[in-house]
């Protein structure tokens, strides 16, 4: 202990330069740390205001693809038209290209439309004609369910007939690369993939994926749809293993979807409460470029409140 007095009595000058110095070092480290932090933030700022004068002056394009059918794509196109709609203040229409076998209207209880998107592509309608707002407020151009309004479509039409209408564009595309998936794929700006966590429905998006590259297309991510967490389901590592996409999202299984479709509403309109609602949040939010989040009711405040004095 002597030795060490002895040693700062002859250094005292020496020691309490370097202290002085290693604290004006620390004080420009966490000042530079700062600025660093500050000019991040805005830089996240400016990009999302950016973001935001984009939808206004410049609508997307955005088909919802898979490889194969009943993944869930026209119920995810619906969900989507309706958040991005309703709480993002992006103004959009669903599309329903899937001519052959079309949900769209069906899931929303439109069954019998004057003008579908069979008339807009046989040039008997504008786009903007077919239109037809549901009473939540989703846009949806829907295609017949007429077997004879299948003559003389031509689905390669589709991206000039969409290229009349100034209003941002949700694709409901036909599984896999037949005539009218890849029809939607042409018209659309953007990719948006849907899976479910099984080889079976993963393996045909890498096919999907190289067609999108090849038609010079963005690639928004995959959405994983009714994942389960079990044991014998692909994870979402495994999953961007096989197809050289990034999930950006994963919904999980939830009955309520199932009573929402059987109501022929959107799910975040039938039950605000639903366990799903957090993920279509977030997944519109990544679509979006901004974040909003899911309002919590009063009880479900008043639980969390509890839990945390617990």
């Amino acid at each position: 202990m002597s030795i060490l007095k002895n040693f700062y009595r002859k250094n005292k000058a020496k020691v309490e330069s370097v202290s002085k110095t290693k604290c004006k070092i620390d004080n420009i480290s966490k000042y530079n740390l700062h600025r660093k932090k500050t000019k991040m933030l805005k830089q996240n700022s400016d990009d999302e205001t950016s973001v935001k004068k984009e939808f206004k002056s410049e609508p997307r394009k955005i088909a919802i693809v898979s490889g194969k059918g009943g993944i869930g794509k026209t119920t995810l196109a619906i969900n989507l038209g309706y958040l991005l709609n309703k709480e993002f203040k992006m103004d959009n229409v669903v599309v329903d290209c899937n001519m052959t076998t079309p949900h769209l209207g069906v899931n929303l209880g439109l069954y019998n439309v004057d003008i579908t998107l069979n008339h807009i592509l046989k040039d008997e309608s504008r786009a903007e004609e077919g239109i037809f707002e549901h009473n939540t407020g989703v846009k949806v151009i829907p295609s017949s369910l007429k077997l004879t309004d299948l003559s003389e479509v031509d689905m390669f039409k589709l991206p000039e007939k969409l290229d009349d209408l100034n209003i941002n564009v949700i694709l409901d595309s036909a599984p896999g690369l037949g005539r009218e998936g890849l029809a939607a794929i042409s018209a659309a700006d953007e990719i948006l993939f849907v899976t479910q966590p099984y080889t079976t429905a993963v393996v045909d998006l890498y096919r999907c994926r190289k067609v999108a590259e090849k038609l010079d297309k963005k690639i928004i991510g995959i959405v994983v749809n009714n994942r389960k967490n079990k044991n014998h389901e692909l994870t979402n590592d495994e999953i961007e293993k096989i197809t050289e996409i990034p999930v950006i999202s994963s919904i999980p299984y939830d009955m309520e979807i199932e009573r929402a479709l059987v109501k022929k509403l959107p799910l975040s309109f039938y039950n605000p409460k639903a366990k799903s609602n957090d993920a279509l949040y977030s997944l519109a939010s990544t679509i979006a470029g901004f974040e909003i989040k899911r309002k919590k009711t009063f009880f479900e405040n008043l639980l969390n409140s509890f839990r945390r004095t617990v």
